[in-house]
């Protein structure tokens, strides 16, 4: 995605107050960025830590810099990202962090940037461990901590960082611009859940392994009304779309906003699933919607913990399907 279009189009508040900081070397130590699932808070703060970085920035970074490709890529010495999306961040790694930004930068630009993706997700002691550090910012060091819900965050969290809210984009609009771009309307559908940027749903549209897996997704749910069909689907098809514990939660997710939006369907409530209805008719005659999604959300969970993702899915598949 251009995050500078973004910014730009989309994040008038935003925009503007990085770029007087940027113009006048007024940065504050470190940034909270607060928005709503699918807001792309990563690829923004991604962004605004190049720029930072990059002294030839003027005063936002260029797309084809040559340092913001190294932050991307993850081989720039003086950055760092801690995702707790991708899993559990333990506080050795924050320990570790600490001790590698009260170092002298290791290159040429002399700024440290690190990023800790949805920052909620940190367990207390993690959290205590990060206070420690936040509460004595080193000189030309630089923190982007992201959130979904900044009422999860410790308030001493919150005292010690500038707060920046972004607000999402029409979902309507989203669908309509990354259709434009050339991106399947059922893709462009589905993928407006998680992403808050046309550009970055035409992006994602064309990874074949998320399609792949949407697509199964799409092929099991066809089978709603009859168990014996779905269950063979699932272990011949969908299980084998699973290559990793982040396809697995992007398997659970893709799910919960198919049960959310039968919820919707059930009451008459206006779904963007419109090209998936005859799915969410099946799914709307179910009993205990809000159940499965509660099951839904656990086993999402349960995959930083469980070996087996697989046998994780085919159990709860069973589960809200038996």
């Amino acid at each position: 995605m251009n995050c500078l279009n973004y910014l730009k189009e989309h994040q008038d508040i935003p925009y503007k107050i990085f770029k007087n900081a940027l113009e006048n070397n007024k940065l504050f130590h470190c940034y909270l960025l607060v928005g709503e699932i699918g807001t792309p808070l990563l690829e923004i703060a991604t962004y605004l830590a190049a720029s930072i970085i990059d002294n030839n920035s003027s005063p936002f970074v260029e797309e084809d810099s040559n340092i913001y490709k190294r932050i991307q890529n993850g081989s720039y010495n003086d950055f760092k990202l801690l995702d707790t999306a991708k899993g559990s961040v333990k506080i050795d790694e924050i320990r570790s962090l600490e001790d590698q930004f009260s170092r002298t930068a290791t290159e040429i630009n002399g700024k440290k940037v690190y990023i800790i993706n949805l920052i909620e997700n940190l367990n207390i002691d993690s959290v205590n461990a990060l206070l420690k550090f936040l509460e004595e910012p080193q000189e030309d060091t630089y923190a982007f901590l992201l959130t979904n819900n900044e009422f999860k965050l410790l308030p001493t969290i919150r005292s010690r960082a500038q707060t920046v809210h972004f607000s999402l984009i029409d979902r309507a609009t989203i669908i309509n611009e990354a259709i434009e771009l050339g991106c399947d309307e059922g893709d462009a559908q589905i993928l407006s859940y998680f992403y808050n940027d046309a550009e970055l749903v035409t992006d994602i549209a064309k990874e074949k392994t998320f399609i792949a897996l949407i697509g199964s997704v799409i092929d099991t749910l066809q089978y709603v009304g009859n168990y014996h069909r779905l269950m063979e689907n699932v272990l011949n098809d969908l299980v084998k779309k699973v290559k990793d514990k982040n396809s697995a939660r992007q398997l659970f997710d893709i799910l919960i906003v198919f049960f959310k939006e039968a919820l919707k369907y059930k009451i008459n409530s206006k779904t963007y699933l419109e090209k998936y209805d005859t799915i969410l008719l099946e799914l709307s005659k179910k009993d205990n919607l809000e159940d499965s999604i509660l099951v839904l959300m656990n086993s999402r969970n349960e995959v930083n913990y469980n070996m087996n993702t697989n046998l994780l899915i085919v159990h709860t598949m069973q589960k809200i399907f038996g």
